[in-house]
């Protein structure tokens, strides 16, 4: 099993690394980049360590787990785990649930 990052995650670690480049320093970037990109290495061992994503109260086709202020939200597939967005959890939840339901709408 591979860990694979779809675009709209790429895109999500990118506004983190913008953030705390501009909140702190690239060091700090950086670091904090690492930091999620390990977290998601313990998926390759134990894939459903995650908690299952609700929205509504209904679950989603998603996962999660977290990293300091970061949802790391992903999806087990036969052969890969799909990190599918990297979320500031101080953000509005209603933004997160836009981009899922956009997300989930384009893969029906």
């Amino acid at each position: 099993m591979v860990i694979k990052w779809s675009p709209l995650a790429i895109h999500g670690l990118e506004e983190v690394y913008d953030f705390y480049l501009n909140q702190a320093n690239e060091a700090v970037a950086q670091r904090v980049i690492t930091e999620i990109r390990q977290e998601t290495r313990y998926l390759l061992i134990f894939p459903t360590i995650g908690s299952i994503h609700e929205q509504n109260g209904k679950a989603t086709p998603y996962r999660y787990i977290i990293k300091h202020h970061h949802k790391i939200l992903y999806t087990i597939k036969e052969d890969c785990i799909l990190i599918a967005y990297v979320w500031d959890t101080r953000r509005n939840p209603k933004t997160l649930a836009k981009i899922l339901k956009q997300q989930i709408d384009k893969a029906l």
